[in-house]
């Protein structure tokens, strides 16, 4: 081989390796380029701290969203990073709550991992189940009409209470945190498996003391709407226990208005001609239990449903201090009766 054969062919291995080398070298300070902007924290504006993934968004949507708001290189920068790493994200739907300072990497992490911003709602103990579709309605995730529809569908319960025709009793009292994106049916089924899941630790106590799921939690909404205080919440379920044992009316007066509510027909406040109003629920015609619970008790009317303080006595009336006096025989009652209505006008 001539010597400028030679030359020419190692000038051509030069300048091969050369082009491989720029390339490497091109390619190297392209990727490092693109790392630095991917896990370069960015400082993001308070007005702009809350970031939105609405259903069926997928990530090139979110990238480009992100890179509108400078929180992000270009779409095809990020989604080489994530090629060269080899790794999938799925952005998942809902509200986030977005740091002060964010790398996009870490943003994406945050999307992937679904911790969307929560909202707390809190459910009061005794709510019945209108009033709780009213509560739920005016929050972020639905309206009144849709949770009383939910609520008055038994299905939840259904397997466990099979006379159930609601969810009343069984909606537990809490404090709750969804995410924007929850659905009423959601949210439903949150507090069916709040309550559920208390139901289920004391289901060998209530089996002892021989109540049906739905007797246990028809007693603990009558103490619940009765008590002023939890102190008082084992003294008025043992009145309760002690008038079923003794066959005598429970005469609960939340009865009659929960009646009332049943028909649509509740005024505010109870009348006198509607004390003695014939209904299933009214307990001051009908004995025993009502057919079913009047509102939705906490933890500690459930217990005190199953746990009745030993008491003597069969009465209690209302003092004026919102707590109540309790009496051993109707004569003493009556005389407490007077004494504090009159206290009252």
């Amino acid at each position: 081989m001539s010597k400028g054969k030679k030359r020419v062919e190692e000038n051509l291995k030069r300048l091969f390796l050369f082009l491989v080398v720029s390339h490497v070298v091109v390619i190297g300070g392209y990727l490092y380029y693109v790392d630095r902007e991917v896990y370069r924290e960015r400082s993001i504006d308070e007005t702009a701290r809350q970031f939105s993934i609405d259903p069926g968004t997928g990530l090139n949507d979110v990238l480009e969203d992100l890179a509108d708001m400078n929180l992000a290189p270009e779409p095809i920068f990020v989604r080489l990073s994530l090629a060269v790493r080899q790794r999938e994200l799925v952005v998942k739907r809902g509200t986030y709550q977005l740091p002060e300072k964010a790398s996009t990497w870490s943003l994406l992490e945050l999307f992937d991992q679904g911790k969307v911003q929560l909202h707390r709602v809190t459910v009061p103990e005794g709510l019945d189940k209108w009033q709780t579709a009213e509560l739920l309605g005016a929050q972020r995730w639905g309206d009144e009409a849709t949770f009383l529809r939910l609520v008055n569908d038994p299905t939840p319960i259904s397997n466990l209470d099979p006379k159930a025709e609601d969810l009343e009793g069984y909606l537990f009292p809490e404090t709750y945190s969804f995410p924007e994106s929850a659905t009423p049916a959601e949210i439903i089924q949150a507090m069916v498996n709040q309550f559920l899941e208390h139901a289920s630790d004391m289901e060998s106590e209530r089996e002892e003391a021989g109540m049906s799921l739905r007797e246990w939690v028809a007693m603990a909404s009558l103490v619940e709407e009765e008590s002023a205080s939890p102190e008082e919440r084992p003294v008025i379920s043992g009145v309760f226990h002690n008038r079923l044992k003794r066959g005598m009316l429970l005469q609960c007066d939340p009865t009659i208005i929960y009646s009332l509510k049943l028909d649509g027909v509740y005024r505010g406040k109870i009348y006198r001609s509607e004390i003695r109003r014939n209904h299933p629920y009214n307990t001051y015609v009908k004995k025993g239990l009502p057919p079913g619970p009047i509102a939705n008790p906490g933890l500690g009317s459930l217990e005190a449903a199953l746990r009745p303080g030993d008491t003597p006595y069969l009465y209690f009336v209302a003092r004026d201090d919102g707590l109540h006096h309790f009496s051993r025989t109707l004569t003493e009652h009556n005389r407490a009766v007077r004494k504090y209505r009159r206290k009252g006008r």
